[in-house]
């Protein structure tokens, strides 16, 4: 699918220097980036929803920090 975005042009220079430095197209980076951050997003409603459905209904931001460290891979 093809999309046109505007960003600034500080942005613009770091994806298409940091896509130069990788050997990937612009549009391949920032598919790559685009896809990594909504799964982010998802993964973070996903914590907050099996938080909400254990009973707590207000849920502190450390809580949250938490879930999250103890999801990322272990190297």
């Amino acid at each position: 699918m093809r999309l046109t975005v505007h960003i600034p042009e500080d942005l613009a220079r770091l994806l298409r220097q940091t896509a130069e430095n990788e050997g990937k197209s612009m549009s391949a980076l920032t598919a790559e980036a685009l896809e990594a951050y909504l799964k982010e997003r998802r993964r973070r409603a996903l914590g907050l929803k099996v938080l909400e459905r254990a009973g707590k209904s207000r849920v502190a931001g450390e809580a949250h920090r938490l879930l999250e460290e103890g999801r990322r891979d272990r190297p």
